[in-house]
Order: C-alpha cells, then structure tokens, then sequence
C-alpha cells in the first residue's frame, strides 16, 4: 500500500513539475485593409491541453460621438467546450472609465509599475510580424507616409525590446504602391511565450504587493466586481 501511495505522490510530483514547466503561449493576430478588420487571440496552457480562442471580428464605427460597436467570441475547451458571444459600444464615457480603473489598479498595488516591468523581462517573443501596404492618391505623399510609418514601426519595436526577450528579428515591412486607389492595409502577428511556473510565482508576489497597501484588497473587489 505504501508503495501505491509514494508512487501515486511521485507521479503526482512530476506532473506539478512538467506544469510549471510548460509555457504559457500567446498567439496574436491583428489584420486591417481599409474598413475591414479583425482581432484573433489564442492562448494555450499546460502543453495545449487547455486552450482559450478570443475572436473580434467586427469593429464598426457609428460616429465620432458614439464610437465604436465591438463585437467579440470567446471560446474556451474547458468543461467540453464553451462559447459566447457579445456586443458592446465603446466610446469616449467607457474610455474614461477604463482610464479610472486603471488609475484605481496603481493605487491598489505597491510598486505596480516594478511588478509589471518584471514580468515583461520573462516574457520572450518568438515571432513579431508587422506588414504594411499602404497607397494614396498622390505619390509624393504615399513616399512621404511610407517614411513616416517606418520611423514610428521602428520606434515601437525599440521601445518593446527594452522591455521584453524577443527570440526572432522582428520583420517589419512598409510597402508603398503607386497608381492605386487609395489603400490602407496592415497585418501584425506576434507569439509571445512565458512559463506558467513564472506566472503563478508572478500573481503571488502581485498579490502580496495588493496586501502591503492599506486597502487593496477591498479596492481590487471594487475593480472586478463593482466596476
């Protein structure tokens, strides 16, 4: 009997193990051409065995008053599978309140900031695609935007590598087409891995900073549950 048990604990210890040495991955994609977009986000656990596929693929504008209509699709194989859809505007009044929530999340954490600037340095990109085309109606102007695109593509990708592994050059392209209608079109795909062991010691320690502030917890509630 003892045996059965200590091999049972064993077994059980080496999969804890495998876990939380197994990669949280994240894959990205995000594709516009002209007014037509769509957002695809999966993220994968425990060796894939535990997947979440997010899905935007319809953002309309109704005014600049209003705002945008987002519809999103969630789809998880938790519990044999489970989807749901929703629709939601958002405009300047939600923007606002995502504004006061965040500003509500740095005062309920002691040193978010470094928490978080901690995190991103375990976090490694294997794959950062950025491609561009873009065309206007005059072809001095269309040579002119395609610098203009390539100096902010590059600033961006800088400023992220000072915070984040990247595995693989990023490939960014900007590609200008002349005698065109005008056109707007851009893709970005990234995959972004960190291991699940990192992120549960990195939501302990997130936790421990919500408790050195007097009321964080209570704040947090208010945030997740109140809104």
């Amino acid at each position: 009997m003892w045996i059965w048990l200590g091999g049972i604990l064993i077994l059980l210890l080496l999969v804890v193990v495998l876990i939380l040495m197994s990669n949280i991955s994240i894959d990205l994609m995000v594709r516009k051409k002209n007014w037509d977009e769509i957002i695809l986000l999966d993220i994968k656990f425990v060796f894939g065995l535990i997947r979440i596929h997010y899905e935007v693929p319809s953002i309309v504008l109704r005014s600049v008053k209003q705002g945008f209509q987002v519809e999103d699709n969630v789809v998880t194989n938790f519990f044999k599978g489970h989807t749901s859809s929703n629709e939601q505007d958002v405009n300047k009044e939600k923007m606002e309140i995502w504004v006061t929530k965040f500003h509500r999340v740095l005062q309920a954490v002691f040193e978010f900031k470094k928490w978080l600037r901690q995190l991103l340095k375990k976090l490694s990109f294997h794959r950062l695609d950025w491609s561009t085309n873009i065309a206007l109606s005059d072809a001095a102007h269309t040579a002119t935007l395609t610098g203009i695109l390539w100096a902010i593509k590059s600033t961006l990708v800088g400023g992220l590598s000072n915070h984040v592994s990247l595995r693989q050059r990023p490939k960014l392209f900007v590609v200008p087409i002349f005698d065109s209608p005008p056109l707007f079109s851009t893709e970005i795909h990234c995959i972004a891995k960190i291991r699940c062991g990192y992120a549960i010691y990195a939501g302990l320690i997130l936790i421990v900073r919500v408790l050195k502030v007097k009321g964080g917890v209570r704040k947090w509630l208010n945030i997740l549950f109140k809104g």
